[in-house]
């Protein structure tokens, strides 16, 4: 194998790379949940569907971490490609911005963060 120090071969590679992890991890649960539509019954799919629940989320979670990691070559190679002049800070405040708003919907969405503050407060005299 061939390594180049190239290095926006390096991030195209990155760039292939995480696009080929994140479409397996759709088609794997593309194939999970086409299983889940298979059973015959909707109290089972149900539990499937909760079983996964853990998986889904670290799955998502992983996604944003990845996003976080890649934001610099994806911004750099999208201001190369647009001929767009954002400065490394602000790039860099972008990212941030971006991971927090994701991380803040899949608290309150995917971890269902309000559900569980709700029953906290209501669990206490």
């Amino acid at each position: 194998m061939v390594v180049s120090s190239n290095p926006q071969h390096r991030r195209r590679a990155w760039l292939v790379g995480s696009l080929l992890v994140t479409f397996l991890a759709a088609l794997g649960i593309g194939l999970l949940l086409w299983q889940a539509v298979a059973l015959s019954s909707l109290a089972t799919i149900a539990q499937r569907v909760s079983e996964a629940k853990p998986l889904l989320g670290a799955v998502r979670l992983g996604l944003i971490a990845l996003l976080a990691l890649l934001w610099p070559c994806l911004s750099d190679w999208l201001c190369k490609k647009r001929h767009s002049s954002l400065s490394k800070a602000e790039s860099n405040r972008l990212r941030w911005r971006v991971v927090g708003w994701l991380l803040a919907i899949e608290l309150l969405i995917g971890q269902n963060l309000l559900h569980h503050l709700a029953a906290f407060a209501g669990a206490s005299p």
